[in-house]
């Protein structure tokens, strides 16, 4: 009787976690476009000259024209100006609070920290250049 009370709830806890597992796949799954983006010049920095602050618009700029598209068989595409650039596989980490992207080309490994993620909009934070990049999306 313990054996199969034991079997029993190694089997509820499962359904539990690959649950909890398939509601971030579920509203991660779809076509996100960037709304946003905070932190493009980190905040320790006390003095810039003109180029940087252009060059800091410009990728300001390019960056809000990303979106990101995530399938439910854990793959997803990066596109700027709707052109695809990236390609590849990703995982969620650490109780799904962690997004990691796998390209499939030059498999590279990028993490992100999921700060809010709901039917319509996601938050991500990633260290880029020392500083804390958050990037705010909207489903398509």
């Amino acid at each position: 009787m313990k054996k199969i009370i034991t079997i029993f709830s190694f089997f509820l806890l499962a359904i539990v976690f690959f649950a909890c597992r398939n509601t971030t796949v579920t509203l991660l799954t779809k076509k996100w476009d960037c709304v946003q983006v905070e932190n493009i010049i980190p905040t320790a920095t006390k003095f810039l000259n003109a180029k940087d602050s252009t060059d800091a618009e410009q990728l300001k700029s390019l960056l809000q024209t990303l979106s990101w598209t995530f399938t439910n068989n854990m793959r997803y595409e990066c596109a700027l100006n709707n052109r695809v650039t990236v390609q590849g596989k990703y995982e969620l980490l650490e109780n799904d609070k962690i997004l990691q992207c796998i390209s499939k080309e030059t498999k590279t490994r990028n993490r992100y920290t999921i700060k809010l993620l709901t039917d319509n909009e996601l938050v991500l934070s990633g260290q880029v250049y020392n500083t804390d990049l958050v990037l705010h999306f909207r489903a398509h």
